[in-house]
């Protein structure tokens, strides 16, 4: 298998901002290796990347949820011929989000901070390993 690209990992960041975008919880769920972790904006701890995947999935993929992002410059730092770690900023703004208990509420996040940590799995498809999001303090 031909050594890892930075082209690669910034492609697999749009790729899965393109699937979140598209409500596609089966495919989001893909993205995610086995024993992945996230840490989500508002998490104080981390938890398994396929349940974090879910619990989006039914925040933000109801049918009459409005979604855009606008993602920043992606920095990659590749680790190995396998391993990637892209860091970029993203403006995220979401109309409908289903916070539980029948509440819908509107979400505007003007800079939001992320690392993902992409490895090759066996099959040479890119997998989350890591997954970080945060706000800036006010």
């Amino acid at each position: 298998m031909d050594k890892l690209t930075n082209e690669e990992v910034s492609k697999a960041v749009e790729l899965f901002w393109t699937t979140f975008l598209a409500k596609s919880e089966d495919l989001l769920n893909s993205y995610y290796a086995p024993g992945s972790t996230v840490f989500q904006i508002s998490m104080g701890r981390s938890e398994p990347g396929r349940l974090g995947a879910m619990r989006r999935s039914r925040e933000y993929f109801r049918p009459d949820t409005r979604m855009e992002l606008k993602l920043g410059p992606i920095d990659v730092v590749l680790i190995g011929s396998d391993a990637g770690i892209a860091s970029y900023t993203f403006h995220f703004q979401a109309t409908g989000r289903d916070v539980g208990g029948g509440k819908r509420v509107e979400e505007k996040l003007d800079l939001v901070r992320a690392t993902h940590i992409f490895q090759r799995d066996a099959q040479g498809r890119l997998r989350i390993l890591h997954e970080h999001f945060s706000v800036p303090v006010a």
